[in-house]
C-alpha cells in the first residue's frame, strides 16, 4: 500500500489517470465516429474525467481496501441507475421518518440511548451509501469507519493532485498565449 501523501502514490495516480483518459478518448472516438462525428458534451467529459480519476486513484491505492475493489469492479447499469435515483431523492430533501401511527404507539418517549443508537444507525447507513463497497453486508461498523477514513484520505490526495494538474495546465496555457 502506498500512502496518499507519498510521491510514489502521486506518480502512480498521474500515470494511471493518463492511461485511463487515453482509453476513454479511444473508446469515445470509436463510439462517436459512428454517430456522424458528434463531439462529447461537457457533461460527458466531466463524467469521463471523474471516472478516470476514480479508477486511477483506486489502482494507485492497490487492492488492500474494499473501496478500491468496488471502484475497479464493473457495475451493472441497473445498479448505476438505482444509485442515481437514490442521490436525487436525497438531494430533494425527503426525509425518512416514522409514520405518525408508530410515533403515537411509542408514546413519543425514547431514552437517550435509543435515540443515540438510531442516530448512529442512520449515519452508518448514510456512510454505507457514500463509500464504494460499503453496502456489502459483511462489513461491520469498525471496518466501515476504517474504509471511510482511508477513502477520504485518498480522495483528498486525488483533489490535491488534480488541483496541481489544473494549475500546471493553466500556467502552460497562459504561457502559450503570451
Amino acid at each position: 500500500m502506498q500512502g496518499p501523501s507519498t510521491m510514489s502514490f502521486r506518480q502512480a495516480f498521474l500515470e494511471n489517470l493518463l492511461v485511463s483518459l487515453q482509453l476513454q478518448q479511444e473508446h469515445t472516438s470509436k463510439h462517436h465516429s459512428s454517430s456522424l462525428g458528434a463531439a462529447m458534451s461537457l457533461h460527458e467529459r466531466k463524467l469521463a474525467v471523474k471516472s478516470s480519476a476514480d479508477v486511477a486513484m483506486a489502482a494507485a491505492r492497490g487492492a488492500g481496501a474494499r473501496w478500491t475493489r468496488a471502484i475497479l469492479a464493473p457495475a451493472p447499469s441497473a445498479c448505476k441507475v438505482q444509485r442515481c435515483r437514490r442521490i436525487v431523492i436525497r438531494c430533494r430533501g425527503r426525509k425518512r421518518s416514522l409514520p405518525r401511527s408508530a410515533r403515537a404507539r411509542d408514546g413519543g418517549t425514547s431514552s437517550g440511548g435509543e435515540v443515540a443508537r438510531r442516530l448512529v444507525r442512520r449515519r452508518t447507513m448514510a456512510l454505507r451509501e457514500v463509500i464504494p463497497g460499503g453496502r456489502d453486508a459483511a462489513v461491520d461498523e469498525a471496518t466501515l469507519l476504517r474504509e471511510a477514513m482511508d477513502y477520504v484520505v485518498h480522495l483528498r490526495a486525488q483533489v490535491d493532485v488534480l488541483r496541481q494538474v489544473s494549475e500546471a495546465v493553466q500556467r502552460f496555457g497562459s504561457s502559450i498565449l503570451q
